[in-house]
Formats: C-alpha cells, sequence, structure tokens
C-alpha cells in the first residue's frame, strides 16, 4: 500500500500556490483595482489591502521551503516500510518506527512519522477514504488497518 501520489504533490505544494497567488492579487489590487469588486462595489486603490495580500504571499514562501522536504510518499508493507522523497528512497523495518499518528484538521488525512535515531518527522497521506466531522478526520482506507494492526503489535 503506498501514498496517494496526487494528494502528496497537492499538499506538498500547496503553500507555494497560495504564495503566488497572493502575490499576484497584490499587484493587481495596486495596478487594477477595479479588477476586485467588495460587496458589489468595485475596489479602490488602497495600500493596506495591497500589503495585506503582498505579506501573506510573502509569508508563504519561507514556510514553503521549511516544510516542502517533510512530505514523502510511504509505502508500507508487513515487513518494512518504504519512505521516498524525491529520487531518495530508505527502506527501514517497522521496528525502527518510534511514533506514527494521524495530524487532526487536515484532510486527506496526513500522518506523521518519526524513525528511530533520525531527527526527522516525515508527513504522508493515504488514500481519499476519511470521515470529516467538525474538522476531525478519520481515516478509513486499507493503509489505515495495516497501521492499526502494527501500533497494536509493536506498541507504537
Amino acid at each position: 500500500m503506498e501514498s496517494n501520489n496526487l494528494y502528496h504533490h497537492f499538499l506538498k505544494y500547496l503553500l507555494f500556490g497560495l504564495g503566488i497567488i497572493m502575490v499576484i492579487m497584490s499587484i493587481l489590487s495596486w495596478f487594477f483595482p477595479e479588477l476586485f469588486w467588495i460587496n458589489g462595489e468595485k475596489m479602490e486603490q488602497n495600500i493596506v489591502t495591497t500589503l495585506v495580500f503582498g505579506v501573506i504571499g510573502i509569508i508563504c514562501f519561507p514556510i514553503f521551503i521549511a516544510i516542502k522536504d517533510k512530505f514523502v510518499i510511504v509505502k508500507l508493507g508487513c515487513q518494512n516500510v518504504i519512505i521516498k522523497n524525491g529520487e531518495n528512497e530508505r527502506k527501514i523495518n517497522w521496528m525502527e518506527v518510534e511514533s506514527l499518528s494521524l495530524i487532526q484538521f487536515v484532510y486527506p488525512p496526513l500522518y506523521k512519522l518519526k524513525v528511530e535515531g533520525d531527527n526527522k518527522i516525515y508527513w504522508f497521506n493515504t488514500e481519499n477514504q476519511f470521515i470529516n466531522a467538525g474538522g476531525f478526520t478519520r481515516d478509513t482506507s486499507e493503509m489505515v488497518d495495516l497501521i492499526k494492526k502494527k501500533k497494536r503489535e509493536l506498541g507504537i
């Protein structure tokens, strides 16, 4: 069972895309304010609006750079866990997994994985099979059955 590739890329590049959109909106709101409508009225040129869009966009870029390497594709097997980060592939035994837990309020379901002797925390997603109620996420994919089984067996 392997992480969903589409959702992996979506989650990994979400902040980068948001940053680009916000910077473009900032530029457009300064030079072409008539393109934006607020409460049925055309927006006027406003430095505050331009700065807010610009600052939010610029803040997204360093956050993206800081977390982009945390997103990996994970292939779970009965004996091993394979962690793929770009071209790098790391094969570990289930006994080396220090912690594995679901991150709430993020959907599709996103898990964090910590490997013994490694200071990095990896984030990976499962399939798009989940129940979301009030922000809390419950994963219903096949991958979660193996995760629960291994966590129970190994006391993770």
